[in-house]
């Protein structure tokens, strides 16, 4: 039983989605499906896709066991601990626990870290292209160019080198960033 169970909602855990064909429908446990949900910190509007889903098959849903299922999953997935490795992973956030506050900060400060991250990441792809213009740029120099056309590169080179500047200065504060130190005064 455990088994047909399992594979009756793997389905929904590959695909994350919330329409239900009417098999699905009719053998779906409610209480894993809401499970599913909580964990996965999808918003309680699932609940109502699937009910929209499965009347058209004239199929009510147990919203009883769907809640229930629900309320475990977010205890899981709202555990604040968790929440900052959730920012850091990129994950969107949809402001479903009940302990919002402390969650959040622990989210907010992953994202950021993540923000960072993928922001370091874009300067390193640009400043890579630059390098690569730049090398074309140095080779063309070496090639038999009339005073204007090796003028012309040098100009590109040096606005390719102050931007290349630019994202390592960039670089460089994102990997150091200023340390604040408080003091409280009583």
């Amino acid at each position: 039983m455990r088994l047909r169970l399992l594979l009756v909602t793997f389905p929904f855990l590959l695909a994350g989605c919330s329409s239900l064909s009417e098999e699905e429908c009719r053998s779906v446990s409610w209480y894993n499906l809401g499970y599913q949900d909580g964990q996965q910190g999808h918003t309680r509007d699932a609940l109502g896709s699937y009910q929209k889903s499965c009347s058209e098959y004239g199929v009510k849903v147990d919203e009883a066991e769907w809640q229930r299922g629900y309320a475990k999953g977010l205890e899981l997935y709202c555990i604040p601990e968790l929440a900052y490795r959730k920012g850091v992973n990129g994950e969107q956030y949809q402001g479903v626990c009940p302990n919002d506050a402390t969650f959040l900060k622990q989210y907010q400060r992953g994202r950021q870290e993540y923000e960072v991250n993928q922001r370091m990441q874009s300067l390193q792809q640009e400043l890579y292209r630059i390098e690569q213009q730049l090398g074309a740029i140095e080779r063309r120099l070496h090639d038999n160019l009339s005073d204007a056309e090796r003028e012309d590169y040098r100009s590109q080179r040096r606005y390719l080198q102050r931007q290349a500047e630019y994202i390592r200065q960039e670089l460089f504060q994102l990997r150091n960033p200023p340390t604040v130190i408080q003091f409280n005064f009583q």
